[in-house]
């Protein structure tokens, strides 16, 4: 394996398994160092995570566990991306051609706002999801999935929601929701170690943040059946 094709799959995946991965690790020199330095970053990024559940001042937060364990790998789950990119720098943002919209730079912005996106381990109840969405005027049409945070927070054009959400293979996703602020089109974004997607909604639209090994075209098509607006 050469070093690009290392790099490839450190950047994806930096705990592979891959035979040849961990072979290039352990006896090239600049494979190695590559490593460590992943290592160094991924443990910044659960500094910054470890830390203590906030008073519940913050209204429209829903919490059912006070701390997240992390105690083997399926819960060695970073909660999650549109947080943690941002301790590599907002510049990392590189969207098509380098323009960037208002939306875009608002979302960019937006995840600055808070360092670390609380996680629960318990599952919100579809119940306590539905008048949350109701005060942004949006209706919940059938099952959300796995929603493991949400808040309500300000957006470019008014409120919308902020949430990880589980994937069918059980790893957080972050989404923003917008409702009032409507794209013509899917928009892809790309950052180092991460990928994002803006994607249209029936109303306004949603900002999808994950690491690049993580699907999210359930969540994709979770959010365009199940977010309506209020008739």
């Amino acid at each position: 394996m050469n070093y690009f094709e290392f790099i490839k799959i450190l950047n994806a995946d930096p705990y592979s398994q891959n035979p040849a991965f961990l072979t290039a690790k352990t006896n090239d020199k600049k494979c190695l160092k590559a490593y460590k330095e992943a290592m160094e970053k991924e443990q910044t990024i659960k500094a910054a995570l470890n830390i203590p559940v906030p008073a519940m001042e913050i209204e429209h937060i829903k919490f059912h566990q006070a701390q997240y364990k992390q105690t083997n790998r399926s819960h060695r789950l970073f909660a999650m991306a549109a947080s943690v990119i941002l301790l590599f720098g907002a510049s990392l943002f590189v969207i098509n051609n380098s323009q960037s919209s208002d939306l875009e730079k608002f979302i960019n912005e937006a995840l600055l706002m808070e360092p670390a996106v609380y996680m629960s381990e318990n599952e919100i109840p579809h119940g306590e999801l539905a008048p949350l969405f109701a005060s942004i005027n949006t209706s919940l049409n059938g099952d959300l999935g796995k929603v493991h945070f949400m808040k309500i927070c300000p957006t470019l054009n008014g409120q919308g929601a902020r949430m990880v959400m589980m994937n069918d293979l059980n790893q957080p996703i972050t989404v923003l929701y917008m409702p009032n602020s409507p794209v013509d089109e899917a928009v892809k974004m790309q950052m180092d170690g991460f990928k994002g997607k803006i994607i249209a909604l029936e109303q306004g639209s949603a900002a999808i943040i994950a690491r690049p090994h993580e699907s999210t075209a359930q969540i994709e098509t979770t959010l365009l059946k199940s977010l309506k607006p209020i008739q």
